[in-house]
């Protein structure tokens, strides 16, 4: 059982180091997925069920999801650009898909 925790913790541990070594605070990267799970959270509450904030959650959501990416952009060095243009690439697209699929469908 050792074993197991004392790898998780070297898991973690590295992916620690990795953004440090890029000039980029973890704590960030951090702090984005716990307001985007508190976000999914109230999505799911009865009290915000209307269309308007199911809308405006979607929206913050996608701009929230370009946060990351743009942080890496201007902070991160040595970090290579298809990284960044592979994260908005797929940024752009889910986005489209979402709005669309909420929005038309």
């Amino acid at each position: 059982m050792e074993q197991h925790v004392a790898r998780v913790f070297s898991i973690l541990k590295g992916l620690y180091r990795i953004p440090v070594e890029h000039n980029l605070n973890p704590k960030v990267f951090l702090l984005l997925a716990a307001i985007g799970t508190v976000v999914h959270v109230l999505y799911y509450l009865p009290w915000f069920k209307t269309y308007a904030m199911e809308l405006s959650f979607l929206t913050f959501l996608r701009a929230l999801a370009l946060v990351g990416p743009l942080y890496i952009f201007l902070r991160g060095k040595r970090i290579a650009a298809l990284l960044n243009l592979s994260f908005l690439g797929g940024w752009a697209l889910s986005t489209t898909w979402h709005f669309c699929y909420f929005v038309y469908l």
